[in-house]
């Protein structure tokens, strides 16, 4: 058995990176709270006028996971509405996204590091990949862009996130 999974590097680090992006949505939450501002507000926010909002980068990082867990295990995963438009409901997202994951079963990926997965690549067609290199080539580092985008957003927003809140979640057992 090699020294560190598929399971491990995907659906293991997916619950740890998204246990931390619950925590910095609720973070910002707490603050408006205490700011007495409108948490929704931050629902639509982005670095630059050209970028996507913080619930357009929460469900790419939930629809990133949903895709890693139907590419590697072959099950069918529910198709969620992208519709998210207050920042209580990108919490809910968040928590079940985490739900998913934990109801995903090693077996079904255990030995599959050399299946074949699609990645659908929009107008420039798709690509074939082994379920290894999506997950290591694509899957991870496109989930960690969401995520720390968001925590880039929320941060530009004054919300008082430190490297701790990034980091924290993936410290979880």
């Amino acid at each position: 058995m090699p020294a560190v999974t598929l399971y491990e590097v995907s659906i293991t680090t997916f619950d740890k990176g998204l246990t931390t992006l619950k925590h910095i949505l609720e973070k910002a939450k707490e603050y408006a709270t205490t700011q007495g501002t409108d948490p929704n507000t931050y629902v639509n926010a982005s670095l630059c006028d050209d970028m996507k909002g913080l619930a357009f980068q929460v469900q790419v990082a939930s629809n990133t996971v949903k895709k890693s867990v139907w590419r590697l295990t072959g099950t069918d995963v529910e198709s969620w509405a992208d519709d998210e438009t207050t920042l209580e409901q990108l919490i809910e997202r968040t928590q079940r996204t985490i739900d998913l994951v934990q109801t995903v079963d090693e077996a079904l990926i255990t030995g599959k590091d050399d299946n074949i997965v699609e990645l659908q690549m929009g107008k420039n067609g798709s690509r074939n990949l082994a379920a290894k290199a999506y997950v290591l080539n694509y899957a991870l580092p496109n989930f960690f862009f969401h995520v720390q985008t968001a925590y880039a957003i929320l941060r530009a927003q004054k919300v008082p996130l430190g490297k701790s809140d990034y980091l924290g979640g993936f410290f979880k057992e």
